[in-house]
């Protein structure tokens, strides 16, 4: 009995070696499938693409990431040698000598090239092009919460446009409808039905529709003329933004198992979280550098010098001295005011301030995600309650259409549902609107926004 024990024990070990790395895969789930406005809306992908080149603010966040590759550059060039020198020529000098009864003229050339290989610095060296490395991959951080910002922005700008669209139909049937109950009014009045002090009402509410369609026709001009002006592209035509936000209503379990993934790991990962820890990197590495200003350094030199004066008084004597060298120099600097133990202490104090920091935002981070993973599911409710509103406007319009077909309602009582079918459209939209800019928010949180692959890799 013991060798079979033995052998289920063993491979109970192995499964166990085994399982560890198969759990600690992240959960992943179908972009296809995750209730955000490009699903339904295929052109907004595009549009979200080329924002990452296109957009104003991405080009300024790509000329800082440029900016950071030239400070990294600099940072790493202190480990590499330098050369360097001068040549000093001077036709006319004046020289008093000892030997020489009265002054002298002369010409004079000198020069010296060397160069200059740091050999020990206490690390402090490989710690600048750390920092550098670190500062750009912040930068670059920082670009990458930019455009998970923007897309957020872009997403919603888009689907206001769809609603606007919508909102300036709704006005232009209103306008036409006050046209209309003018029209008839005017009939009245002609035949004595109506008297002038009632047509003025109704002129009074076609100038209301005209100048709340108008209003609705501006606004809607002018977003797009934002919009464009966000993602970088000219301005979208009417036919290039869609008639309507489709139901997006399905089941919403693919978002729980991304929370519990994202929540399970010990340290959370955001751009923001990432930019602190690089932050507390670059202070523990500015600490040690710190401490090693009052220690001595170690270069190595080699070159070349040359001191050459001629005198005007005597063509054959002149002075020359060329040196060729090499060896190694050391610089130290022993006291500088107590300014090293000034730099020490505020970086200390900085570091802790941004691991408090750290700490804040971890614990906080959970509970965001959580909370926005419930309002997910408010605004879904709240999306289903709009679309049965919706579906029986849709079901009134319908039953008014054939009653007018059969001659019992007018084309102004089907204009009426019209206007109603209209309304109840445009919360429809909102509210599907609402529920979508909520699940980009969540998804957006955790970084599991499909969106985000549009970043091109840091190098």
């Amino acid at each position: 009995m013991s060798r079979p024990i033995r052998l289920f024990a063993l491979c109970t070990a192995f499964v166990g070696l085994a399982l560890p790395g198969v759990r600690s895969q992240p959960y992943q789930a179908d972009p296809a499938s995750l209730p955000l406005p490009e699903t339904y809306l295929p052109a907004l992908k595009d549009i979200l693409s080329t924002a990452v080149s296109q957009s104003p603010r991405m080009i300024a966040r790509n000329a800082e990431n440029a900016v950071a590759e030239g400070g990294r550059i600099v940072m790493r060039s202190g480990q590499l040698p330098s050369v360097g020198g001068y040549v000093g020529y001077y036709p006319w000098q004046r020289d008093w000598r000892a030997d020489l009864s009265k002054f002298a003229d002369v010409n004079r050339l000198n020069y010296n090239f060397s160069i200059n290989q740091p050999l020990y610095h206490w690390g402090a060296l490989e710690n600048n092009t750390r920092i550098g490395e670190l500062q750009l991959r912040m930068t670059q951080g920082q670009t990458a919460e930019g455009y998970r910002i923007l897309v957020q922005e872009i997403r919603g700008q888009y689907l206001a446009l769809v609603i606007k669209k919508a909102a300036l139909v709704r006005a232009r049937l209103s306008l036409k409808m006050a046209e209309d109950n003018l029209s008839v009014a005017q009939t009245k009045l002609e035949k004595k039905v109506m008297s002038e002090a009632e047509i003025g009402m109704v002129r009074l509410m076609l100038d209301r529709a005209k100048l709340a369609a108008d209003r609705t026709e501006e606004d809607y001009n002018d977003s797009k003329s934002v919009f464009a002006k966000l993602c970088g592209t000219p301005v979208l035509s009417d036919s290039q933004i869609p008639d309507e936000i489709p139901d997006p209503a399905g089941p919403t379990s693919t978002l729980e198992p991304m929370l519990t993934d994202f929540t399970s790991h010990k340290e959370l990962d955001t751009y923001s979280l990432r930019n602190l820890n690089d932050q507390i990197e670059v202070e523990k590495l500015t600490y040690e550098n710190t401490k090693t200003r009052l220690l001595p350094q170690l270069n190595f030199q080699i070159g070349t010098s040359q001191d050459q004066t001629s005198y005007t008084t005597n063509i054959a004597a002149k002075y020359r001295v060329t040196s060729v060298f090499t060896g190694f120099v050391l610089n130290w600097s022993i006291f500088d005011g107590f300014a090293t133990r000034g730099a020490m202490a505020s970086s200390l104090a900085r570091r802790r301030q941004l691991e408090q920091s750290y700490k804040d935002m971890s614990a906080n981070l959970a509970d965001q995600a959580r909370s926005q993973l419930k309002q997910v599911e408010f605004a879904r409710r709240g999306m289903e309650i709009a679309n049965r509103l919706l579906e029986s406007s849709t079901g009134a319009l319908r039953d008014r259409k054939a009653d007018a077909t059969r001659g019992l309602a007018s084309e102004a009582d089907v204009n009426t549902f019209q206007l109603s079918y209209q309304e109840a459209q445009i919360n429809a939209f909102s509210a599907r609107f609402d529920y979508l800019i909520k699940t980009g928010d969540f998804l957006s949180t955790m970084l599991k926004d499909p969106a985000l692959v549009n970043l091109p890799s840091p190098k």
